[in-house]
Order: structure tokens, then sequence, then C-alpha cells
């Protein structure tokens, strides 16, 4: 027999987590410790199912205590699964272990964005484009209402397919309105507390205005790093004190970068300044239109960020066709520069005009999955809590459901003392719509009162029946159930570590 496995709670007071505390994580082998925030930490670890290697990130022991800290952690969890895309990282499976918070996720062997500029001297052409990708990425994030709000070099890996991948949304706002509180709240913070790292803060985070932070804030810090990248330096002394920086962010002008590199370019110097504008309205309005600006310049187009002139499209036509343009006379050239204004304005037009369309069928549709998604997670939140007999939080979390919902009505089902099977046809209605929820709750119930086999074989008939059922929820919920179901069904096949301890024998009536 082996060792009895420690509770990890005794090491509450702990700076790091002993080793014998990292096996309690027994699905995945701990290869070492990745560099830490300040709330957990980080292993590079191996899933001994899968065989994948992962991130695990473990909130820190003397946290637990913290129901701030606890929401912070499991709101991470929710906002980043919530997300899908190439260049931000993708959660693999989350939970509590023992009264220990994890979750894992992909593993990204690779160095920080200007890092890894710095190492392969990328040009402006190559870091531009590298950059886009970035901005594509946060515009994902943020047309679905996440803010990321601590935007800086380390918290953005390049892996070794030269793909950048946004990492660490710890500090992340949003603005789901159910589950995770509204606005303001849904950050845990209130006018006056500064979120964020100082050297990337927008103005409006070094002055504390937490119901001012929106998309606009992470395209200031975007502009930061840019700015950096390009020009190798901040855009204004960050090496003083930390009252000093905040003052400066909030009222010294950005030192102009042909002003520390002599011909730089003007179209990116205005794209620059243009996202390190003090007043949020005039910056980029979101993440969206910088990467179209920035794609413009790439393409040696006319950027937005610049006052529109006959002068300066004159000169962006002979750079683009400098061959056609010793042909044809200035007067032609002029006549084109406000042709193609008119026209560039009108496309810029009803582009805006169509993204903002898309934008808007988005964050109705996103609240509709949002809703449907905060509905499954304060189930799991239940279902916890009827795990350990918490009957306050229980009836707490009951409180957030419609009153014919099915969370409500499997609620009830579960918190009735009598057996299983005395009380099946609460769920009948349950069973027309979602059968593979109400065989998972039946599952759950015949487990805590000890019938394993039972359990067993209703957490089998769930499995079957929510795979073909799995496209009509959310991707990241429903992956979460299955994973859930193959872990009990692997424990009450297996050891039974972590399962609640029966009342009788497997199999055996009370």
């Amino acid at each position: 027999m082996s060792d009895p496995i420690p509770d990890i709670s005794q090491f509450a007071g702990a700076k790091t987590l002993p080793d014998t505390v990292v096996p309690l994580l027994e699905d995945y082998e701990i290869l070492g410790e990745l560099p830490r925030g300040g709330q957990a930490v980080v292993y590079r670890a191996i899933h001994k199912a899968t065989k994948m290697k992962v991130a695990l990130k473990v909130l820190h022991p003397s946290l637990h205590a913290s129901e701030s800290a606890r929401h912070h952690f499991e709101r991470e969890v929710a906002l980043v699964a919530s997300l899908n895309h190439p260049n931000i990282i993708k959660i693999h499976d989350s939970g509590i272990l023992r009264k220990q918070y994890y979750f894992s996720m992909e593993y990204i062997q690779g160095r920080p964005l200007d890092d890894y500029i710095r190492e392969h001297a990328l040009g402006r052409k190559e870091i531009t484009s590298l950059f886009i990708k970035i901005c594509a990425a946060m515009t994902h994030a943020h047309q679905r209402g996440v803010i990321h709000r601590d935007l800086k070099p380390s918290n953005i890996l390049v892996d070794q397919r030269e793909e950048p991948k946004i990492v660490d949304f710890g500090l992340a706002k949003t603005e789901d309105p159910l589950g995770w509180g509204s606005g303001a709240e849904a950050t845990l913070t209130v006018t006056g507390e500064i979120k964020g790292t100082l050297s990337y803060m927008s103005p409006e985070q070094a002055e504390g205005r937490s119901e001012g932070v929106d998309v606009r804030t992470d395209v200031y810090a975007l502009g930061v790093i840019l700015y950096r990248l390009l020009i190798g330096d901040f855009p204004y002394p960050v090496d003083q004190s930390v009252v000093k920086v905040l003052q400066t962010i909030q009222t010294a002008e950005p030192i102009r970068p042909k002003q520390v590199l002599k011909g730089f370019d003007r179209d990116l110097e205005a794209i620059l300044l243009k996202c390190l504008e003090k007043t949020p309205a005039d910056r980029y309005q979101s993440a969206a239109e910088l990467t179209d600006d920035l794609r413009r310049w790439r393409d040696r187009r006319p950027v937005m960020a610049r006052s529109v002139s006959s002068l300066y499209l004159l000169q962006k036509i002979m750079a683009r066709h400098r061959y056609a343009s010793a042909v044809v006379g200035l007067l032609l050239l002029i006549f084109m520069s406000f042709s193609y204004l008119s026209l560039d304005l009108y496309l810029g037009m009803r582009s805006a005009q169509k993204e903002a369309l898309i934008i808007e069928n988005q964050w109705l549709k996103q609240s509709t999955q949002n809703f449907s998604t905060n509905q499954e997670r304060a189930f799991i939140d239940f279902l916890q809590a009827w795990q350990r007999d918490d009957a306050q939080w229980a009836q707490f979390v009951i409180g957030f459901w419609a009153e014919n919902s099915h969370e409500k009505k499997a609620a009830l089902f579960l918190l009735d003392p009598r057996r299983p099977d005395q009380k099946m046809n609460m769920l009948d209605d349950i069973s027309h719509d979602d059968k593979w929820f109400a065989d998972y709750c039946i599952a759950e119930d015949y487990l805590k009162q000890g019938f394993r086999v039972q359990a067993r074989q209703w957490y089998q008939r769930s499995l079957a029946q929510l795979n073909p059922a799995a496209s009509a929820h959310q991707p990241g919920i429903a992956q979460f159930i299955i994973n859930h179901l193959k872990a009990r069904l692997y424990e009450l096949e297996g050891t039974g570590h972590g399962i609640a301890s029966p009342q009788v024998q497997e199999g055996s009536e009370p």
C-alpha cells in the first residue's frame, strides 16, 4: 500500500510548494517549475493519460482562504476557455483536487516576444507582420468581451513555429452579464485600485479608473509594446519612482520615434502615436482598426492614422508605382490622388459598417452563449457544494436559476434525501430534452449514496448520450463534462482515489 497522501491545506503558509505536495495532482507527472506569478505556481508537466506536455498552474496554498484569489483563479479559467484562437493559449483541464485549485493549459516551448525579436534580429516589416497576428488575437478576445489588461512582451510567447501566443489572463476584465458579475464588478476592483504592469499601463489604468478600462486600454498597451520593439525603449521614462511614472503616463507626451531614430518611417510613427493618445477617444477604437492600419503600412497603402492630404496621397502612390509615376504628369497624379482618397474613404466606411454589424451580431450570439455557459458552470459549483454537504452554498447557487430550468430541477433532485430509484420521475422533463444530463445527475446521486456499480452504469449511459449532443452546447463546457465523466469512470474502475468513500461495499444494497 502506498503512503497516505497529505492534505495540501497544511502548507497554506508556505512560499513555495514542498516536493511532497507536487504528487497530489496524481494525473500529472511534474517535470519542473516555470516562472511563477504573484498568486500561482506554474509547473511543466505531462498528463499521464494522454502523454501530453502541459503547463500546470496551481493556486498558491496561502491564498486558499481568499475568496478574491479563488474567484480570480476560477475566472481566468472561464475566460480563456471561452476563447478559441491559434494565437491565444488554450485550456485543457481544470478542477479542485484535495483542496488544490489547478488548471492545465497547452505548454508553449518558446521565448518572450522581445527576447525572440532581439535574438533573431528581426526588421521592421518582420516585427510588424508578427505583431499583426497578436492584434488579430486581441480582436478575437475583444469581440467576446474579454479585455486582457496586462499585455506585455513577457505575456506573449513565440513558439518554435514562429507563432505568437498570448498568455496569462489573470487580470482580464469581462463584461460577462452572468456568473462573474458585470462591468466594474467583473474585475474585482474598485475605483482607485491599480491593475496591470506599470511600464505598459494606459493613462486610465494609471489613474485607477477601473470604469474607464475597455478595449482601447489594450490598444494602448499594444502601442507601448510595438514602440519598444521598434525603437528599443519606452515612449517615456519608466525608471523613476512609482508615483513619478504614474504621473508621467497620465500627463507626458510620448517621445516621437523620429527624435530617437532619424529617418524613422512617418506612417509607422503616426500609427504608434495614435495608439499612445492619452484620451481613449483619440486612439484606435479597437484592435481591429490597429490591425487594419498595420496591414496598410505593410502593403504600402495610405494609413488612416495620418491626416490625409493630396501631397501625402501623392507620395504614397509614387512610392508604390514609381515607374508609372515617372511617365504620368503631376496634374494627373493629383487627380488620381483625390479619386483614390474618395474611393478609399468610401470603401473604408463600408468596411467599418460591415465590421460593426458583424461585431454586433457576434456580441448578441456571445451573450446567448455566455448565458448557457454560466448556467452550466454554476451547476458545477452547486455540484461541488452538494458533494461536500455545504447546504448553505448549494442553496445560494440555486437562486441564480430560473424556476423551470434544467439546472434547478437537477439540483432539487440531488437535494432530495430519497434513493435515486425512488425519485427518478423528477428528471422526466430533463430526460425529454437532454437525456445525458439527467443520466449524469442520477450517476452523481448513486455515487454519493455509495452505490458504485449503479453509478458506473449511469456514468457510462451519460457519456454515450453526450457525444452526439455536444455540438448543441458550449464546446468548453461539453469537453469539461466529458473529462469529468471519464475521470469518474477511471476512478470507479480503478483504485477509487478521489471519490467519496462509499457507505457500503461495491455492488451491495444498504
